[in-house]
C-alpha cells in the first residue's frame, strides 16, 4: 500500500470517528465533515503519488479547511484527527508541546495527556492492518489532542492568575526531559 493509499484509508477511517463519536448540536455539521473526509479520500486515491512531504496544493487546502471546521465548530475531537490522517504522506505528526504550567496539578495532566500521546504513536497501532485499530488509534489521539487544548486554555488562565504570574513552570521528572528517546514534538 503506497502512502496515498495508506492516508486515504485512515481519511475513511477518521470519517467514521466523527460520524460515530464527534459531538455537536447539529447533526448536519457532523455530516458536512463526515463527506469532507471521504471526498478527501477519494480525492487521495485519484492523486497521484509526489515526494514525501508534498502534497498538491488543493489537497493542503482541503485538508487545512477540515481541520479549521473541526476546531472552530467543536465537535469534541481535534482537528489534529485530520493531521494523523494524512501523516503517511506528509510524515509529520501534529505537535503536542509542554504547556509549561506553573500549578503541580495542571503540570500532571499535561504531562499524562503528552504520555499517551506519545504511547499512541510509539506503539503502532495506526499502521496496523486491522481498521478497527487504527480507527481507535484515531479516536483515541483525537480525544488527546481535544483535552489538551482544553487544559492549554485552563494552563494560560491559571498562569496569569495573580499569584502564578512569577512563578517557574513545574518541572516534573528531570531525567526522563532529557532522556535521548524523550518525544514532545
Amino acid at each position: 500500500m503506497n502512502d496515498f493509499t495508506a492516508a486515504a484509508r485512515r481519511l475513511r477511517l477518521a470519517a467514521d470517528v466523527v460520524d460515530r463519536h464527534a459531538r455537536h448540536r447539529t447533526r448536519s455539521m457532523i455530516d458536512v465533515v463526515t463527506e469532507g473526509l471521504r471526498s478527501a479520500a477519494g480525492a487521495f486515491e485519484d492523486t497521484a503519488p509526489c515526494p514525501p512531504g508534498e502534497l498538491p496544493e488543493e489537497l493542503c487546502d482541503a485538508m487545512a479547511a477540515l481541520g479549521l471546521v473541526l476546531v472552530a465548530q467543536n465537535f469534541e475531537l481535534s482537528g489534529a484527527l485530520v493531521a494523523y490522517a494524512i501523516m503517511p504522506v506528509t510524515g509529520e505528526a501534529p505537535p503536542m508541546k509542554d504547556l509549561a504550567a506553573v500549578s503541580e496539578t495542571l503540570a500532571w495532566r499535561d504531562f499524562e495527556l503528552r504520555t499517551r500521546r506519545r504511547t499512541l504513536l510509539c506503539g503502532g497501532p495506526l499502521d496496523s492492518v486491522d481498521d478497527e485499530t487504527v480507527s481507535w488509534a484515531l479516536r483515541c489521539l483525537a480525544q488527546v489532542h481535544y483535552r489538551h487544548e482544553r487544559l492549554a486554555v485552563e494552563v494560560q488562565a491559571d498562569n496569569a492568575a495573580p499569584g502564578n504570574r512569577s512563578r517557574r513552570p513545574v518541572q516534573l521528572l528531570p531525567a526522563a526531559r532529557t532522556a535521548p528517546d524523550h518525544r514532545d514534538a
